[in-house]
């Protein structure tokens, strides 16, 4: 599946559409862009989808941004993404009370065979 990357970034950067489900059931929720982050640790989900499928916290821990600002307490959600008919099971997003788009993190896209092509501006998931 190729996917052109957003314009609504500068420069353009890479998202795949996905679905949000409760873990190895329904409802489904989306689909929605989600940014494709390779220097992310994790998967962040705007808190309104955490809520609309809710799905329990199943634990807390604490995050700082790439900019080092202090620590902010979150809550942990498992979620199971889907995209081209790929269900990745049970990932770990965390709550974002902040932002308001999907952020995709190396705890998912290690899970996916992905090709960025910078040049052409387009995703290929394998």
């Amino acid at each position: 599946m190729k996917t052109a990357y957003s314009k609504d970034y500068f420069p353009p950067a890479p998202v795949l559409l996905i679905r949000l489900a409760i873990p190895e059931g329904s409802p489904q929720i989306g689909p929605y862009p989600a940014l494709i982050d390779t220097g992310a640790d994790g998967t962040f989900i705007p808190t309104p989808f955490l809520e609309q499928l809710n799905v329990p916290a199943v634990y807390a821990t604490n995050v700082r941004s790439h900019l080092g600002e202090t620590l902010q307490r979150v809550s942990v959600h498992k979620v199971d993404i889907i995209l081209n008919g790929v269900r990745l099971p049970n990932i770990e997003g965390v709550s974002d009370d902040w932002g308001n788009e999907i952020i995709i993190g190396r705890n998912a896209l290690n899970k996916l065979r992905l090709l960025l092509d910078g040049p052409k501006q387009t995703t290929n998931l394998e």
